[in-house]
């Protein structure tokens, strides 16, 4: 599974990065929405696990940008933030996307990418005994 990670702080980026490789995952990391596009066609993520305040674009434009090519509508997103404000908060569609604060434990972000990558029809089975709490939480 590719993940292109997008995070503007490096020693969360390179944490995590380490993080997701050990666990198996082809991970490109990129500092900010903008490399994420232009890293996009070429790297033809599963999933993008993105900061929301970030420079240049940010997660929210990123996710519009990314989900207004029909290519990449239903490309799962995993949005990530040290914050939990209501502008943070809304700004993952729940039919795709998923949110964790940073300083949760980092199991939960491979739980997220597990849950966020696997087909509806398969999310009962697959996920019995997992504990993804809603973006919410």
């Amino acid at each position: 599974m590719t993940i292109l990670l997008v995070d503007d702080d490096p020693t969360y980026r390179n944490l995590l990065l380490e993080v997701l490789t050990v666990e198996g995952y082809d991970v490109c990391a990129v500092k900010n929405g903008e490399e994420a596009l232009h890293k996009l066609p070429v790297l033809l993520p599963d999933i993008i696990v993105a900061d929301i305040n970030m420079p240049v674009i940010d997660g929210p434009q990123l996710h519009h940008l990314v989900r207004s090519n029909p290519v990449y509508a239903t490309l799962p997103f995993l949005f990530i933030s040290g914050y939990s404000d209501a502008f943070t908060l809304i700004s993952a569609d729940s039919r795709y996307d998923g949110f964790s604060l940073k300083g949760r434990p980092l199991h939960e972000i491979k739980k997220w990418i597990e849950y966020l990558t696997t087909p509806s029809y398969k999310l009962n089975n697959s996920l019995s005994g997992a504990s993804v709490s809603t973006k919410f939480s």
